[in-house]
C-alpha cells in the first residue's frame, strides 16, 4: 500500500472475495483441463526460456492476482482462451495483466534488439505456465476440499507469502519440483512460507504437496489421488 508504483494493485486485491472456488466440483476442474486450448501454444521451452527479461518479469499484480480476480469476475474457472480474451478485452483484465505484457514485450524488443516474436513466445510461456500453475492450485484445492478438509485460498497470502491454501493454522505449499525455482528443502530461488512466516512459524505447522515434473508437454500437471490422499491424511491430524 506504501508503494507508489502498486497504489492500483492495493484496493482491487483489498476488496477481492473468494468464493466461486469453494462452489467448483473435480468434474468443474477437469472439464476445463479438457477444453482449454494449449496455454503454451507451439512454443519451444528453448525460446520460452531464452528472454531473461521476460522469464524474471513481476508484474504488479502478481498473477495469482489476476486470475483470481479473472474467475470471481467471470463466475467460471476459466479456459486458457478465456482467460486470454479477459486480460486483453476487459478494462480491469487490461489493466492488470493485458497492457503491461503488450508494453513489457515492446520494451524488451526495443532495448534489447531481440526479436519481437520471440520476446512475445517467451512472454506466452511465462503467462502459460502460470495459468497451468493456478488450474494445478485449484485441483488440489478442491480435491482436498472434497476428501473433507475446510482449506481457504486468498491471492493475497499467495503472493506475499506463498501460502497456497490453509486449514486452521496449518499452511499448504503445492509445488512442482523444479531446481530452477523450489525443490526439497533448500534448493532454488523461491523463498518457502516457512521462511516468509518465520517470524510468527512457532503459530503455523507448514505440509507441503511436491510433485515430480511433468513429463507430457502441454497438458495440466494435476496432482494424483495418491498424493492428495496423503497430504489430506497429514493436514487431518
Amino acid at each position: 500500500m506504501n508503494d507508489p508504483r502498486r497504489a492500483k494493485v492495493a484496493p482491487v486485491v483489498m476488496a477481492h472475495r473468494s468464493q466461486l472456488v469453494y462452489e467448483l466440483s473435480t468434474a468443474d476442474v477437469e472439464a476445463v483441463c479438457r477444453r482449454t486450448e494449449h496455454a503454451l501454444g507451439q512454443v519451444r521451452r528453448r525460446d520460452g526460456e531464452s528472454v531473461a527479461a521476460i522469464v524474471d518479469w513481476h508484474p504488479d499484480f502478481a498473477f495469482t492476482h489476476v486470475f483470481h480476480v479473472c474467475m470471481e469476475q467471470m463466475r467460471c474457472l476459466p479456459t486458457y482462451q478465456d482467460f486470454r480474451a479477459y486480460a486483453y478485452n476487459d478494462p480491469l483484465g487490461r489493466c492488470m495483466l493485458g497492457d503491461p505484457a503488450l508494453a513489457k514485450v515492446h520494451d524488451v524488443s526495443d532495448t534489447t534488439g531481440i526479436p519481437e516474436k520471440l520476446v512475445r513466445e517467451a512472454m506466452r510461456w511465462r503467462v502459460g505456465n502460470a495459468y497451468y500453475s493456478f488450474l494445478r492450485e485449484v485441483y488440489t484445492v478442491v480435491q482436498l476440499r472434497h476428501m473433507g478438509l475446510d482449506l481457504r485460498v486468498h491471492p493475497l497470502a499467495d503472493a506475499l507469502f506463498r501460502v497456497d491454501a490453509w486449514v486452521g493454522s496449518k499452511v499448504v505449499s503445492l509445488r512442482v519440483g523444479n531446481k530452477k525455482f523450489r525443490q526439497g528443502d533448500d534448493a532454488g530461488r523461491k523463498m518457502p512460507p516457512e521462511r516468509l512466516l518465520a517470524d510468527v512459524q512457532s503459530r503455523f505447522e507448514f505440509a507441503t504437496l511436491e510433485l515430480p515434473p511433468a513429463t507430457k508437454f502441454g497438458s495440466v500437471h494435476l496432482p494424483s489421488l495418491d498424493h492428495l490422499s496423503a497430504a489430506a491424511a497429514r493436514l487431518s491430524g
